[in-house]
């Protein structure tokens, strides 16, 4: 924690360098025109784009959530319409309960067990803000030592020149046996324009280390519901020398180029400067009649004069291009997984029911598997130089992607990192969205596979987003979405070599079908979505990739709302859904999240105190299990967990530009129910006082 915590500072001292430089030339900051008040600036309004190019011109920005209402939501897990399925600690493996599936086409990168903990160049952020902004999040529990901090910081440096960064540690001994977790993230991004916005470039770096010990889980789900043992660490628990250790990292360059430039020059010429037009009536007959002895040199000179003043007020304008051609992008991008397992007791018999291979290494385990991405993707696309606020009203590009991707295992024959498997890769995609009478939105993409690893998988998407009534009388929206993909067995599914676990599988395509419609209407949002799969390819009993041979569907209706009366606000959503095959597809058949909160200004409006109520809840269903050694979740019949309500009390205050607040959790087991299962043989994190505050800071 001292190493975090010298680095922390080492970034509040780069933060204060920043701050102290005088931003001459900022484009952000707005210039009081000459006898005009300037208006007042609220500098707590923060904003940003998604760290690329075609966000910064094509959408609006979004604005860095600041409210009290979601101030004590600092695990990332919360803050999403859905209810995970997680571990003991904080930072663990995760799945949600409502059923998704993965939206990419080609060769997969992504760790969907830790998806939302893992930052890669997506989820970036580029911050704008009036004034250099910086927000420091600090988190702690009473008792137990689990701490969390998590900085931001964001600025013009110089002009055209800006840089954001986010540092992110979480530190957590947990209350079981083996279940500590110490979890950060680094990236930082920057991007440059030319003064005329023709040329732009950026490049970011990343980097995410997970460490984690694993449990598989406490032996006897009684000895904790029973709640006969007070001391949670002498609960027995089914490994006790197992960890996980994941690093992702990576770093790229984005650039563009404008194929025309912004702006054309037009001659004008000036007609008061015009020379007299009855010395060129005619030139063949003014001109043969002139001669050296009938015209004086004066005469001759007035003619030169006139002449040149004539080419001197010959004016040049420069104006707007209405219509460009678009741009040329082209990105790079390098990631790099490793993934490391390790277990002191490979014999133990928490491995037991899912032993059919033989063990390679009896004695240790040390399962090693290291994945490597080179991607370069050359885009066209309509993008000139407007940047719109609202949205784009046409937009369509096209492109190519090549990808080289390695694998790596360890070898326990050998002793070593295995030979690496190569893969190449190589795509087309394209898109389009038009907005017609400030009423329909229509959007599309596609993706498709053409030469090298999974050929003619594709990938087409469409949304049709229909506006009810007009500008002034708007009744609301409808949207509609479709999606068809055909999507071969990633590498992992394909072939895996460990320890404990060892396949090759030649599985067929997998194809989807997914088709939704929702209703949009100011704060309330109802919809229902239908998708069927052929093929489906899931981790079955034995926590082996396996394939169902027929269709699958699984229907699902959703709702959710946002919305203050006076001083309350409340926010929430509900799903129900069901599955035609529940032997391979384990669904929650409700699931639902209620919060609450009520606002009282105090110390004479100088400070607002929110208390608030948070309520999240799922029916039974045999959730998926965990499995430490292949950090995936996987089929299981013997263990229901649900129906029970998880409720967290929180009390905010918020004083000018600082969140600080107190939370109780899990406070349902004051009643002494102690059913309180988020996965199989883990119990949801018990009750605990945590005390946080989120500082934004500007110079």
């Amino acid at each position: 924690m001292g190493k975090k915590l010298s680095l922390f500072v080492i970034m509040l001292i780069f933060s204060t360098f920043g701050f102290s430089q005088e931003s001459k030339g900022d484009s952000v900051v707005p210039k009081p025109a000459a006898k005009v008040p300037q208006k007042a600036i609220d500098s707590t309004f923060v904003t940003y784009y998604n760290a690329s190019f075609d966000s910064i011109y094509l959408n609006a920005p979004k604005v860095i959530d600041t409210a009290t209402f979601n101030a004590n939501d600092f695990d990332v897990l919360s803050r999403e319409r859905t209810i995970y399925s997680t571990l003991c600690n904080t930072g663990y493996a995760h799945k949600s309960m409502r059923f998704t599936y993965s939206d990419k086409v080609g060769f997969d990168m992504g760790l969907p067990s830790y998806s939302a903990f893992v930052k890669t160049k997506e989820k970036m952020e580029s911050y704008v803000s009036v004034l250099p902004y910086s927000e420091a999040r600090y988190v702690m529990t009473i008792g137990n030592k689990e701490q969390h901090l998590n900085v931001k910081f964001g600025r013009q440096f110089a002009r055209r020149l800006y840089i954001s960064f986010a540092f992110n540690t979480e530190i957590s001994p947990g209350v079981f046996q083996h279940c500590q977790t110490n979890n950060n993230y680094f990236w930082i991004n920057a991007h440059y324009t030319t003064e005329n916005q023709r040329y732009g470039v950026m490049a970011y770096w990343y980097r995410n280390k997970m460490d984690m010990q694993e449990n598989g889980g406490i032996v006897k789900d009684e000895d904790y519901i029973s709640n006969t043992e007070s001391d949670y660490n002498a609960i027995r628990t089914n490994l006790t020398t197992a960890s996980n250790y994941i690093k992702v990292s990576g770093a790229g360059l984005e650039h563009y180029f404008n194929l025309l430039s912004s702006t054309v020059s037009i001659k004008r010429e000036n007609d008061t400067t015009q020379v007299s037009d009855s010395l060129f009536v005619s030139d063949s007959l003014v001109m043969d009649s002139i001669t050296m002895d009938s015209i004086a040199l004066d005469s001759i000179l007035s003619i030169k004069d006139s002449i040149q003043f004539a080419e001197q007020n010959e004016q040049i304008e420069t104006m707007a291009r209405k219509f460009t051609l678009g741009r040329i992008c082209h990105k790079f991008d390098y990631q790099r997984n490793q993934l490391f397992f390790n277990e002191t007791s490979p014999s133990a018999s928490f491995y037991q029911p899912f032993a059919i291979d033989t063990l390679l290494f009896p004695s240790m385990t040390t399962d090693t598997t290291i994945v490597q991405a080179i991607t370069n993707k050359l885009n066209w696309n309509s993008l000139g130089y407007q940047q719109y606020n609202d949205d784009v009203p046409f937009f369509v590009y096209a492109g190519i992607e090549q990808g080289i991707y390695k694998i790596k295992h360890y070898d326990y024959i050998e002793g070593e990192i295995s030979p690496e498997r190569n893969f190449n890769q190589f795509s087309v995609n394209g898109g389009i969205i038009i907005n017609l009478f400030k009423s329909t939105r229509v959007s599309g993409k596609a993706k498709l596979i053409t030469l090298g690893h999974q050929i003619g998988d594709f990938d087409i998407n469409g949304e049709w987003r229909q506006f009810l009534g007009t500008t002034n009388k708007n009744f609301g929206k409808l949207i509609f979405n479709i999606d068809v993909k055909r999507q071969s067995a990633n590498w992992f599914e394909e072939s895996y070599i460990s320890n404990h676990f060892r396949w090759e599988n030649d599985f067929d395509a997998a194809t989807y079908l997914n088709f939704g419609v929702a209703y949009q209407y100011k704060a309330f949002s109802f919809g229902v979505k239908q998708t069927s799969i052929n093929n489906l390819i899931y981790f079955g009993l034995q926590a082996r990739p396996e394939q169902l041979n027929d269709f699958c569907s699984i229907s699902e209706a959703f709702g959710s709302f946002h919305f203050t009366l006076r001083r309350f606000e409340f926010d929430g959503f509900a799903s129900l859904q069901k599955a035609s095959n529940e032997n391979v597809v384990h669904l929650p058949l409700f699931l639902g999240k209620f919060k609450f909160s009520y606002s009282q200004p105090i110390f004479h409006k100088a400070a607002t105190l929110q208390p608030s109520l948070t309520v999240q809840y799922f029916t039974k269903y045999y959730a998926d299990a965990y499995m430490p050694a292949l950090r995936t979740f996987h089929l299981q019949n013997e263990v229901k967990i649900g129906d029970f309500p998880f409720i967290d009390l929180a009390l905010a205050i918020k004083v000018k530009r600082a969140n600080v607040y107190v939370s109780y959790t899990n406070m349902f087991l004051l009643t002494g129910n102690y059913d309180a299962f988020i996965a199989p043989h883990y119990p949801m994190r018990g009750s605990r006082f945590f005390i946080g505050f989120n500082w934004r800071l500007f110079n």
